[in-house]
């Protein structure tokens, strides 16, 4: 009987040893330089499409907590290795195994923004943000219209001064992003009067707009009178003489606070 306590210890000992480990991510352990190096491959095989950032362009938006097909790093691994059929990403076959998680673990770094704290308080904004009408251009888990750029995660993408600029001066925090040609502004002039909103599509014929109420409009060119492209420019209000400092301060809070599920 002395012996008991001493066996189930030993039997429980046995039974964690036992116990497979924890799979270890091919991306721990990398270091400075390797993310360094992952930093210059991504520049000379993704930015093209991905931007200089990796913020999106042609290709999607990669500084996110959380990508769509990447749940883990070795599912990171396998897209940058592999492609992704059926989409425009191909497969990388000029990197060699460790190239590719180089590339793999910097393109998690973009995901990653160091913790800010924030300047005011997020419910206060969270109520800022439906009175001054961004949902008018903004859409949040699904709730509001997608003129300008989707904020449901951008907690994770962007940090306070970011957020702060971009209320300050949308256009100059705008120009800053890769992909900022998704919102170019243009004025169509015709001999009945003019439509500005954002270019949503144009080929050498026609030319499509999305206003600021949502409402699409095609021209054909040659019906136009002039076709203005205004860049360095956004439909975007200037909030910085609309709201005191304390109210810009908890709706940069509120932005902040959306952030993907994890």
């Amino acid at each position: 009987m002395k012996n008991g306590p001493v066996s189930a210890l030993i039997a429980l000992f046995l039974s964690c040893s036992a116990a497979p480990a924890l799979a270890q991510s091919s991306l721990e352990g990398l270091s400075s330089g390797d993310l360094a190096d992952g930093e210059r491959l991504f520049r000379v095989h993704c930015a093209r499409c991905h931007g200089i950032d990796g913020a999106g362009g042609e290709g999607s938006n990669l500084a996110r907590a959380r990508l769509k097909y990447a749940t883990d790093d070795e599912a990171l691994i396998d897209v940058i290795d592999s492609g992704i059929s059926g989409t425009g990403m191909p497969a990388i076959w000029s990197l060699d195994d460790a190239q590719t998680a180089r590339v793999a673990g910097y393109v998690r770094t973009l995901g990653q923004l160091e913790a800010e704290v924030m300047p005011g308080n997020a419910e206060r904004g969270a109520s800022l943000y439906q009175s001054t009408g961004c949902p008018a251009c903004h859409i949040i888990a699904g709730h509001g219209t997608g003129i300008g750029p989707e904020l449901t995660d951008v907690g994770d993408r962007r940090g306070l001064a970011y957020l702060r600029s971009s209320l300050l001066e949308p256009a100059a925090a705008q120009s800053q992003t890769s992909g900022y040609q998704d919102y170019l502004t243009v004025r169509a002039h015709t001999k009945d009067g003019s439509v500005e909103g954002l270019r949503v599509n144009e080929d050498a014929f026609s030319i499509q707009l999305r206003d600021i109420s949502g409402t699409v409009h095609s021209f054909r060119k040659k019906d136009l009178v002039d076709l203005e492209k205004i860049f360095a420019h956004s439909l975007m209000p200037e909030y910085g003489a609309a709201l005191p400092e304390r109210s810009m301060n908890d709706l940069i809070s509120y932005l902040m606070s959306l952030r993907s599920e994890q």
